[in-house]
């Protein structure tokens, strides 16, 4: 048998919309957000998932309220967890990547230079934060081997765990992308 996950991404919020870094901040869905909830948690109606986890974000606890309404069967397990949380940008956060580079040069340069290895100042570290998603992703896959689990994140939490799952290498991050509103199932 196999272990099914999938990763549903938040819907908007307008920090989203306008582009800038929200890691830490804890935004509601905008109202272009609601209805691709909405949407999303009407494709997810018929799914069968053996447990839910979810961040604690407003934005994920919107978007994690949607889907549960709609799904069919009740899941055994649903988690809130406090593990599941995006990046602290730090000082970039509410800012654009532009923004983020006229403000702060010397730190934009760095984290261009070495995005792996680059702690935000006044935020996460890169790697650590790799590491802190892996070993979440890992304790899911180790506890429940062999169900369908969801998990309502944030995308650089999916991606973290996507990586971790799929080759354990954090170079490997940003190969792949998920967009707002979207669920991406992984089987391992």
């Amino acid at each position: 048998m196999s272990t099914s996950f999938t990763f549903l991404r938040h819907a908007q919020t307008e920090a989203n919309e306008k582009g800038v870094f929200s890691g830490s901040l804890d935004l509601p869905l905008s109202k272009e957000g609601e209805a691709c909830a909405e949407k999303t948690a009407e494709k997810l109606e018929g799914e069968h998932f053996d447990a839910v986890f979810y961040g604690t974000a407003k934005r994920v606890l919107q978007t994690t309220d949607y889907v549960l309404s709609k799904l069919r069967d009740t899941p055994k397990i649903i988690l809130k967890s406090e593990q599941i949380k995006e990046t602290d940008f730090g000082l970039f956060e509410g800012l654009s990547a532009a923004e983020a580079q006229q403000k702060y040069p010397q730190e934009w340069q760095r984290y261009m230079q070495d995005w792996q290895t680059f702690v935000f100042p006044q935020g996460d570290g890169v790697e650590a934060y790799y590491e802190r998603c892996g070993q979440f992703i890992h304790d899911i896959l180790f506890e429940y081997e062999n169900n369908r689990i969801l998990i309502i994140a944030h995308k650089g939490f999916i991606l973290a765990c996507w990586s971790a799952l799929l080759t354990g290498d954090i170079a490997d991050v940003f190969t792949r992308s998920i967009e707002n509103g979207e669920a991406v199932t992984v089987t391992v």
